[in-house]
């Protein structure tokens, strides 16, 4: 019963002293997690850890056990303090509920009639098993993303791509051109999703260019919609928070 306590009095200190988005954890994220986990922990090498679930249990205890001593194969021991492992188990929890607790200032009935008509956004990206796959899933973003990086998304959409959604085009010897996300490459062949959700595969040998993350395959809302359409999109987004 002592550990107990002692192990959830060195959680709620942890949390107390070291807000998760606190300027000293960032950089702490970035140099032992981002290069697997990404600059954001949107995912690539390593697991996404935006998404609030975790393979190997969610709860406090099970993060810090995770990062100080990794998975085998998989993931290694991250070489810090304790104190810092704390530190990264607030700010990897936070990462999960950016949006919780944040009320945008648009009209999440207008956004979903935009996103659904002039914004073309089913195209591209699915709300559950409704939509495109060339883009993420969006159906618990608003609880995975802060406004801000709503917006963001919407304005300056190749701020952050992640690593298995950045566009590739491949120019092909007969003349051809296909774009869409890539899915695998290697030394002989290329397999993408092109943007009409088709799985395509070429030989190198049939290949001119390879010209990676160009073209941008989402819009600049910002040049599209108003400012208004903008507020309403991101209300939109910001109510999407998958199961409760």
């Amino acid at each position: 019963m002592r550990k107990l306590i002692g192990f959830s009095c060195a959680i709620a200190l942890a949390a107390a002293q070291t807000p998760a988005d606190g300027p000293s954890t960032a950089p702490l994220f970035s140099k032992n997690c981002a290069y697997c986990h990404g600059s954001r922990g949107e995912g690539g090498r390593g697991a996404d850890l935006t998404t609030g679930i975790y393979n190997h249990g969610g709860s406090d205890a099970d993060l810090f056990k995770t990062i100080r001593n990794g998975i085998p194969g998989a993931m290694p021991a991250v070489a810090i303090t304790d104190t810092e492992v704390w530190k990264l188990v607030a700010f990897v929890r936070k990462l999960g509920s950016a949006g919780i607790g944040e009320k945008a200032v648009g009209d999440a009935g207008a956004g979903k009639a935009i996103f659904e008509g002039k914004g073309h956004c089913a195209t591209c990206h699915s709300i559950g098993l409704i939509g495109g796959t060339v883009g993420p899933d969006l159906a618990d973003v608003g609880r995975r993303r802060s406004l801000a990086y709503l917006t963001e998304s919407l304005v300056r959409p190749e701020a952050d791509v992640p690593i298995r959604y950045r566009a590739v085009e491949v120019v092909l010897k007969n003349g051809g051109t296909v774009t869409g996300i890539r899915l695998n490459e290697d030394d002989i062949s290329i397999q993408l999703r092109d943007t009409s959700d088709n799985l395509r595969s070429f030989t190198k040998e049939n290949i001119q260019d390879i010209r990676h993350d160009k073209p941008a395959l989402m819009p600049v809302y910002g040049a599209i919609l108003s400012g208004k359409e903008l507020d309403d999109v991101v209300a939109y987004l910001n109510s999407l928070r998958g199961e409760q």
